[in-house]
């Protein structure tokens, strides 16, 4: 009996581990790791880990400390996920980093999106370039545009259109929607650029 499961055990982890049609879906031509798009990968601190920075993932990552990849599409888990170009789907870990654009669910202690973000990040702190969708923490930044929902302590975007709601401090370049905190701030609308508590932009 133990003889079968060890076999079987063997055979799921040279399913899992070898590169190849069954764990292998290609994305373009050649056998480079840029070609490929992997099923699952095991990191336990980049260059530790099963498949190349440059190789995609669609399906699994597990990031026992830190692992990074070219683009993530599925489940995301992990102390730290780096993923250098685009993530989709759910990433949960305490630091989450995507160079390039955000799609599905971003939650941990520090989430960063240098692109943008549609969907939902949940954290103390929150980033993106450019939000399409919630951002729920400490505090929320969207470094250019931002349209849908900010709950925080601190609120920051650039052109905003929706709802900030800051217990400190809500901020915008320009505002087409409502800020609800102590501290409102519009910074391109003249001749009142700060209001307490309530700020209408439209």
């Amino acid at each position: 009996m133990k003889s079968i499961l060890l076999k079987g055990l063997l055979l799921v982890i040279l399913i899992i581990f070898c590169p190849g049609p069954a764990v292998s879906a290609e994305t373009g031509t050649g056998d480079s790791p840029e070609a490929a798009s992997k099923i699952f990968q095991l990191s336990l601190w980049q260059p530790t880990q099963i498949f190349k920075p440059e190789t995609s993932i669609t399906g699994f990552r597990l990031n026992l400390l830190y692992g990074m990849n070219r683009n993530v599409t599925g489940l995301d888990i992990g102390l730290g996920n780096k993923v250098t170009e685009n993530m989709k789907g759910l990433q949960f870990g305490l630091l989450n980093s995507v160079d390039g654009n955000q799609s599905g669910w971003q939650d941990g202690i520090v989430n960063i999106v240098k692109g943008r973000s549609v969907g939902l990040q949940t954290g103390l702190y929150n980033s993106a370039g450019e939000i399409k969708g919630v951002q729920i923490g400490l505090l929320n930044m969207a470094d250019k545009n931002g349209t849908g929902f900010q709950l925080g302590l601190i609120n920051h975007a650039g052109k905003f259109s929706g709802v900030q709601i800051g217990l400190l401090y809500n901020s915008a370049d320009s505002l087409y929607g409502a800020q609800i905190g102590l501290l409102n701030f519009t910074w391109t609308r003249e001749p009142v650029r700060f209001l307490p508590i309530i700020n209408l932009g439209f």
